[in-house]
């Protein structure tokens, strides 16, 4: 594949804050999505499912309730020293109502989380170029045939939309109807969730842009060059700077702009 050189320099512009600032969301938001990406999809690449990450969120989740309500007795042993409050005993009606279903929400986690790790062992060998080691998975049936006005849609959709607004509506239910803490969980990761997948189409969308772009510009830097031709003859594709007066001259300095990338295929 010819390289263009000239738009490298020109029009490939990289925005670092952006570019920073998208990698960080794509890498943070992987914790979220794996809470729920677990119980709706399975056959996950091995590198892209880690079951010591799913251990350290487990332990990390199981403990939040427990430091939460430690921390409440810090408060309460405070106004009790100081007789603002009288001594009462462990609440544990109120902890159960608070956070039973929490534990029961990491309960299915690490069911599922081993269940996918099991189908990470039956998969085919990745250095046997048969699997895909960062596959996210395959996405359940119901959402693929889940329709929007008669009319089934498209994976990106699915995955931006259908499956987080599944999460956003069981989190909702059991955050504002019946006051779990959970519910707050899951509907904070669904929207994450949708704008990890987001980000990762955007990120998608302008490097296919790029390789059209670049092409297009191999393609009319003749005409824009050596012919200087206007953009609107050019499919928008201005060059910026001077050109020798000599049309040899063009020629000659036009051939130097592209550059050969020697691409290996792996059979």
């Amino acid at each position: 594949m010819q390289k263009n050189l000239y738009y490298q320099a020109m029009f490939r512009r990289r925005n670092l804050l952006k570019e920073w600032i998208l990698a960080s969301f794509m890498e943070i938001s992987s914790v979220p999505r794996l809470l729920l990406e677990v119980f709706v999809r399975k056959n996950f690449g091995e590198r892209y499912f880690s079951i010591f990450i799913a251990t350290c969120v487990t332990i990390l989740l199981a403990a939040y309730p427990i430091f939460m309500y430690r921390l409440y007795f810090v408060f309460t042993y405070y106004e009790i020293f100081h007789g603002i409050e009288r001594w009462t005993p462990f609440p544990l009606g109120d902890f159960l109502k608070d956070y039973l279903t929490w534990y029961m929400f990491i309960g299915g986690f690490v069911y599922m989380c081993i269940k996918r790790n099991d189908e990470i062992k039956r998969q085919p060998s990745v250095f046997d170029f048969a699997r895909f080691s960062l596959s996210t998975g395959e996405i359940h049936p119901a959402f693929l045939d889940f329709k929007i006005k008669g009319a089934k849609q498209d994976i990106r959709t699915v995955e931006t939309l259908i499956e987080p607004a599944f999460f956003l509506m069981v989190g909702l239910i059991l955050w504002l109807l019946l006051g779990q803490s959970v519910g707050a969980l899951i509907a904070t990761c669904s929207v994450i969730y949708s704008g990890s997948y987001m980000a990762a189409y955007y990120v998608g969308d302008h490097f296919v842009m790029d390789k059209i772009d670049q092409m297009i510009c191999n393609e009319e830097m003749v005409s824009a060059f050596v012919e200087g031709k206007a953009a609107s003859e050019t499919r928008g594709m201005h060059f910026y700077g001077r050109r020798p007066a000599n049309l040899d001259h063009r020629r000659e300095v036009v051939n130097s702009f592209t550059k050969f990338e020697e691409v290996f295929d792996v059979d």
